[in-house]
């Protein structure tokens, strides 16, 4: 797919300061309405400029979809992304209440919330990570940190720290690595804080495994297993689902009451709970496509074909 097959990681960062505060002085002073239509110029230009972003949404979608995606669908999958990262800019303030935010909990799920067990909660490039983030913190049922590497996506995250500075206290930097990554996060789990993680993105050499996702081969990480293990978690899946207009549906499944890594069998016991999420994001994506944002070479098997 990208020419270069650079990962995630690779990628800088396509948003200005100065058109992301232009986004926001329309958002705020115009309203959500008039702030959407300046996203159509951002997605032309993803479909003329970008093209390992255009190439990784084809090869997405033709999967997802199983059938050749046309222009008309990319665009789409473009500005469900620029909708989703322009309603991050409401969720931080009182305008939040201009959205629709629909809970979905299964049973198992509700009584770890009842409980206010803490619990390590799997989100994913997928929608709106930001709407669970804040029915959490708003419902007091799961309060939730966010493991979350400032430094990618360094403009918009710095601009929703401006508006709501209660972001930055719900977010672990994971750029950390070592004894203070492992305290911030031991502390935060006494608090009785559950932690939010990134579970279908690989970072560098981080530690992964080889899982079936749509019809062919990916790497998710194996360290929310590790996590979990150590520190006696029950895991939880998470998806913010953007629904169209304002409309998004947070889904919480319990995914591993415990996860139990035992040393003869570890390597099996990390691919059977990866591959237990994949086909749950699998699942997810088919049934709302175009809310996943993983604009780069993601599977092993366009990597082998390159």
């Amino acid at each position: 797919m990208s020419a270069d097959g650079a990962g995630w990681e690779a990628q800088r960062e396509r948003s200005s300061a100065f058109w992301v505060g232009l986004l926001v002085w329309v958002l705020r002073r115009l309203g959500r309405a008039p702030a959407r239509l300046l996203l159509w110029p951002t997605v032309a230009w993803f479909l003329i400029a970008a093209g390992s972003a255009r190439r990784a949404s084809r090869a997405y979608l033709r999967r997802v979809l199983d059938r050749e995606p046309t222009l008309a669908d990319v665009a789409r999958h473009f500005f469900t992304f620029a909708a989703c990262s322009l309603d991050r800019l409401l969720l931080t303030g009182d305008q939040g209440r201009q959205l629709t935010l629909n809970i979905h909990r299964s049973d198992a799920v509700l009584a770890l919330f009842e409980r206010r067990e803490p619990a390590l909660v799997l989100v994913s490039h997928f929608g709106s990570f930001e709407a669970l983030r804040v029915i959490g913190s708003e419902l007091h049922e799961m309060p939730l940190k966010i493991l979350l590497d400032r430094q990618h996506g360094a403009i918009v995250t710095r601009l929703i720290e401006g508006l709501d500075p209660g972001f930055a206290a719900s977010i672990i930097d994971a750029s950390e690595r070592g004894p203070t990554l492992v305290l911030a996060l031991r502390d935060a789990i006494r608090a009785g804080y559950s932690l939010g993680v990134m579970a279908d993105r690989v970072r560098g050499d981080e530690p992964s495994v080889c899982v079936r996702f749509l019809g062919a081969q990916a790497s998710l990480p194996t360290s929310p297993w590790v996590l979990a293990s150590a520190l006696k978690l029950p895991v939880i899946a998470a998806f913010g689902i953007h629904r169209g207009g304002r409309v998004y549906d947070a889904r919480f499944e319990l995914l591993e009451t415990a996860v139990d890594l035992p040393r003869a069998d570890r390597d099996a016991a990390l691919q059977a709970c990866a591959q237990r999420y994949a086909a749950l994001l699998e699942q997810q994506a088919r049934a709302a496509p175009y809310n996943w944002f993983n604009f780069y070479d993601y599977w092993l098997t366009d990597r082998a074909a390159d």
